[in-house]
């Protein structure tokens, strides 16, 4: 398989790599806040970080509004509350309670159900295409999230936190799918929706229950986070969702969970048990797999390398 020298990549496909990264550095950032604060005073911290992401895109003209926009269908409209309810408060919520009892490589390890989620919901209600190998590898990754899971202590067999991180993945699945089908709204329009509804609800949250402000340094680190992994890198997964669709963008979002586990296992001492070490694999395979079968189709089969039709054909996906 001869792939595309780097001018040559779709910027889909830019944007999903830049995404991917911003994303997978996130989890041990968020294992490091979670740890020194309410998750629901994170969670306003980060809608306010990137809140000012977004407007900060837009200031600077990563958003030009255009005549050529379609109108607002009452599907769209749909399709954008479920992003905004689900993406905005209901999946970081879960993920940043889930992440306060479970080591942070296990959780990383944990948000590739995310990739199962997405695919199995953009092939069964959204119809998108998927093979027989791409099925094959999500019964890997759903397999190895079972083993890293499963905890004989548990009355159901599966430990809470790890359940919360499933089940956020979950959630994150839905509103991949939703913003994947949205057309007309501008990606960091979609952005702010999310964070202003999300932080707002954890904000009011906050000052009922009245929960206290960490440091000004764990401060500076949720805001930077919110800044660059929740601002920045929404508008770029977004990009890559509407352009490849929730499916392919889903399958190389995979490296994510990876570049997480990695972070995480530099910074942190948790001990991580054989259940870690042999679900390892299971993730591993699940997502290479993934990858390799969404690449293909952005990658020319040529023996000779790319011909010019390739290039002009790679270039308008």
């Amino acid at each position: 398989m001869v792939c595309l020298p780097f001018r040559a990549i779709p910027k889909p496909v830019i944007a999903i790599a830049g995404a991917t990264l911003l994303f997978g550095t996130a989890t041990p950032l968020l294992k490091i806040l979670v740890d020194g604060m309410a998750p629901l005073v994170l969670l306003a911290l980060l809608a306010l970080g990137s809140g000012v992401g977004l407007l900060c895109w837009r200031i600077a003209g990563g958003s030009r509004p255009t005549n050529l926009r379609p109108p607002v269908s009452q599907r769209e409209r749909y399709l954008l509350a479920g992003t905004v309810i689900v993406g905005g408060f209901v999946a970081p919520v879960t993920q940043c309670f889930a992440l306060t009892v479970t080591p942070a490589a296990t959780a990383a390890l944990l948000l590739n159900f995310e990739i199962v989620a997405t695919v199995m919901l953009a092939f069964r209600v959204f119809h998108e295409p998927a093979d027989k190998m791409t099925g094959f590898s999500l019964l890997l990754i759903f397999a190895g999230s079972i083993l890293l899971a499963w905890s004989g202590e548990s009355a159901l067999g599966i430990s809470l936190g790890a359940f919360g991180i499933i089940l956020s993945g979950f959630f994150w699945g839905i509103d991949n799918n939703c913003m994947a089908h949205i057309t007309a709204y501008s990606p960091d329009l979609i952005g702010l929706y999310k964070v202003i509804f999300g932080g707002s609800i954890a904000a009011a949250f906050v000052i009922v229950l009245g929960e206290p402000l960490p440091g000004v340094n764990l401060i500076a680190l949720a805001l930077l986070t919110g800044f660059f992994s929740f601002g920045f890198g929404l508008i770029l997964f977004i990009v890559a969702l509407r352009d490849m669709g929730a499916a392919r963008a889903g399958a190389i979002y995979a490296a994510a969970p990876f570049i997480g586990c990695i972070a995480s296992l530099f910074i942190f001492s948790d001990t991580l048990g054989s259940q870690f070490w042999l679900a390892l694999p299971l993730f591993t395979a699940g997502a290479l797999l993934v990858i390799r079968e969404q690449w293909k189709l952005g990658c020319p089969s040529t023996t000779n390398g790319p011909t010019k039709k390739d290039l002009q054909k790679k270039e308008s996906l």
